[in-house]
């Protein structure tokens, strides 16, 4: 929201003055698809990046491939993944990543193949309940939205969804770059503003989701090389680092006891443990998926993380044009997933349909599938417990 500018965007400036929108509260996570489609938190539907695995939940044991260097070993991973899609976090030295199980849904997954999108964690999914009535797209090129425009409207399913990926991806690596950002805003609100006369000729409703922005990264935390300073042996803790958060697990009381008054001395970051993350409402029973989290605050990331490896990185940015920046420097220009106050958190959604308004001025990001299958004629399942966030307008 903080960068629509008339100038650069007045199809959707023009829309969110006519139409009004739902402020979204969003959780700390990168990965909201799932939620948003399911109407469940991560704590039923299960995609919340890695758990531990029992037999690791006490210090963990040496084997033969642990003594690989970490460089090898995640190189070699690197390799595996680029042939196997379904391979994940290859950056993650094989000494650690043997410790997880994966409950991740990374965008190459669901654009490979969408019927996986139709359950998560026993869930139907949007997708699930109206089955061979709803489809899915998802591009990440600027130069493929003239033509899903043009596809979209005439689509003959009762429910589209479109995941435009393009501008998240350049703002990751381009948001201090004013040039190419003002390029991006504008390619995605020509798309917007074709969308808009589409669904118009075709009688189509069209509802526009943010379920986030992003915040300009200013300074790194180096928060590995934080906890190897404690000299515990890594053997006697887990850990999991994304950009803006990072969860650990204790296997050992002199573990617990050196490390966690580190974490919480590091400025600009918030720590909580497993009961307190009821708080941006991921309410797990046990500490499974993480013990204790840390936090970033928003324009920081923790540097290196478990998706930098420095060969793949290289190689990620001579493939992607929009990625070319991370070749020079590897560090990202912009995120997300930070603690849901922060306004790079706050989505938004808004129904471009004069025979609807919004009913409250504020939602959550689990609101938005009942919503959307009322909209579709279907009513939502008992376990979507979000609320309606449109009405018919007066009169209507």
């Amino acid at each position: 929201m903080r960068l629509l500018d008339t100038g650069l965007t007045p199809n959707i400036c023009a829309a969110l003055e006519r139409y009004g929108t739902v402020n979204l509260t969003t959780i700390p996570t990168t990965e909201l698809v799932p939620s948003i489609i399911t109407g469940v938190l991560p704590h039923e539907h299960k995609i919340w990046q890695v758990s531990l695995r029992p037999e690791f939940r006490n210090s963990a044991g040496r084997s033969f491939s642990d003594r690989v260097p970490d460089l090898i070993s995640t190189t070699i991973q690197c390799v595996n993944h680029y042939f196997d899609r379904s391979y994940d976090l290859a950056a993650i030295p094989h000494r650690r990543r043997r410790r997880f199980e994966l409950h991740r849904f990374k965008y190459t997954r669901r654009m490979a193949d969408p019927t996986i999108m139709r359950e998560f964690g026993g869930y139907p999914t949007i997708f699930g309940l109206l089955g061979e009535q709803a489809e899915y797209a998802f591009t990440k090129n600027f130069g493929e939205l003239g033509d899903l425009a043009m596809s979209l409207p005439k689509s003959d399913c009762l429910f589209s969804l479109v995941e435009m990926y393009a501008l998240d991806l350049v703002q990751h690596w381009h948001l201090d770059n004013a040039d190419v950002m003002a390029d991006a805003l504008r390619r995605t609100d020509e798309f917007v503003g074709n969308l808009i006369e589409g669904c118009a000729r075709t009688g189509k409703r069209l509802i526009l989701l943010v379920d986030h922005g992003q915040e300009r990264v200013t300074s790194t935390i180096p928060l590995k090389q934080t906890v190897a300073n404690s000299g515990i042996d890594e053997r006697e803790f887990s850990f999991f680092v994304e950009l803006a958060s990072a969860r650990f697990w204790f296997h050992t009381d002199r573990a617990r006891e050196s490390i966690l008054p580190r974490l919480r001395a590091i400025p600009g970051t918030t720590v909580l443990d497993w009961r307190e993350m009821h708080q941006v409402g991921v309410c797990f029973e046990d500490d499974s998926f993480g013990e204790v989290y840390v936090f970033a605050d928003a324009g920081r990331i923790f540097f290196p993380h478990d998706f930098y490896q420095p060969i793949g990185n290289v190689i990620l940015g001579l493939m992607d044009r929009h990625q070319r920046q991370r070749v020079l420097n590897p560090v990202h220009r912009g995120n997300h997933g930070y603690l849901p106050q922060f306004a790079s958190e706050q989505g938004w959604i808004t129904a471009i349909d004069d025979g609807l308004s919004p009913c409250v001025d504020s939602g959550h990001i689990t609101d938005v599938a009942p919503s959307l299958l009322r909209l579709a004629g279907t009513s939502p399942p008992e376990y979507m417990k979000g609320r309606q966030l449109f009405q018919p307008a007066c009169g209507e």
